[in-house]
């Protein structure tokens, strides 16, 4: 006979970044998730402290830095301040869960 112990571990692994400077050097230009095991994200969304939608980003890769938000609003330009995100990810373990912060944007 023999036992065998089996640990599934169900942390997820998502990064959300909490500042970003959308001032087109190229280096962190635009807000998005970052994660392991995340096979979507579904949706992102940002708004302001008002709760004004700013931005919807539906089906979105992870880890991608040319997608996601840019720090605008209809082509406008906005000034620094900080705003709140949700999201909606699906993961290669087909589950859904929702997550939440804030982000700040510099200037």
């Amino acid at each position: 006979t023999d036992k065998v112990l089996v640990v599934v571990d169900r942390s997820r692994n998502v990064y959300a970044p909490n500042i970003f400077s959308p001032d087109g050097d190229g280096y962190n230009d635009r807000f998005t998730l970052f994660a392991r095991g995340v096979v979507n994200i579904k949706q992102l969304r940002v708004y302001d402290r008002w709760g004004n939608a700013l931005f919807l980003g539906e089906n979105l890769m992870p880890n991608d830095e040319s997608e996601g938000w840019d720090g605008s609003f209809r082509g406008d330009i906005l000034n620094p301040g900080v705003f709140v995100w949700f999201a909606e990810l699906e993961f290669i373990d087909g589950q859904t869960e929702l997550f939440s912060g804030d982000v700040t944007i510099k200037r």
